[in-house]
C-alpha cells in the first residue's frame, strides 16, 4: 500500500516535479480507477495474472456501497439450486459468510447479510494480498488523451497532485 507520508517526504529519483504535480515516471500494467466489488475484482485478478496494478480509490476503504453505504445484504447469490457468481465475487462471498457464522448458517446463498468492517477488510486483504497498490482518499482531477486513448491520468490527494500512467486504464466508478 502506497502511504502519503512516504510520496510527500521523497519524491524519487525517477520522478520530476514540475510546478505542484509529481510526474511518476513508473508505467503500471493496469490502473483500476475505484475501489468497489468490480473495481477489486478487475485487480486481484489482473495482479493475479502478474499485472502491476494500481488501484485508486476516492474513500479511505474499498468496497463501494456495500461497504460506504451500509447496503444490508448481498442480492441472492443462487438461483435457488447453484451459485449464479463465480470466481473473486464468488471467493469474497464465501470467505465473508464464513466469517459470519454467527448470524447466518454455513450454505445460505439468498440476502445473507453484509458485515461493512468484515467486508471493508477482506476486500483490502484480498487486493493486497494480490500484489496490486492502493491510493486511498484520491479523486482523478485530469485525464490527458490522444488520438481516443488516455496517456496519462492526473489524481488529487493529501500529498497534492501526481500523474500516474498505465498501459491499460479500467474505470470501475460507477459514474
Amino acid at each position: 500500500m502506497i502511504k502519503y507520508k512516504d510520496i510527500i517526504q521523497k519524491v524519487p529519483i525517477n520522478s520530476m516535479l514540475l510546478g505542484c504535480i509529481v510526474l511518476n515516471s513508473h508505467i503500471y500494467d493496469v490502473i483500476v480507477i475505484g475501489g468497489g466489488p468490480a473495481g477489486c475484482g478487475a485487480a486481484i485478478s489482473a495482479a493475479r495474472d502478474g499485472a502491476d496494478v494500481l488501484i485508486i480509490e476516492q474513500s479511505a476503504c474499498l468496497g463501494g456501497m456495500g461497504v460506504m453505504g451500509l447496503v444490508p445484504a448481498w442480492v441472492p447469490f443462487s438461483d435457488g439450486v447453484q451459485l449464479v457468481y463465480r470466481s473473486i465475487a464468488e471467493e469474497i462471498f464465501i470467505e465473508l459468510r464464513s466469517q459470519m457464522t454467527d448470524v447466518v448458517e454455513p450454505n445460505r446463498t439468498r440476502w445473507v447479510p453484509i458485515h461493512a468492517e468484515k467486508l471493508k477488510m477482506l476486500y483490502e486483504n484480498k487486493v493486497t494480498e494480490s500484489g496490486a497498490k492502493i491510493l486511498f482518499n484520491t479523486f482523478v482531477a485530469d485525464v490527458k488523451a490522444e488520438n481516443g486513448h488516455i496517456e496519462s491520468l492526473t489524481v488529487a490527494n493529501k500529498a497534492g497532485l501526481s500523474t500516474y500512467k498505465a498501459k491499460v486504464y479500467i474505470d470501475c466508478t460507477g459514474d
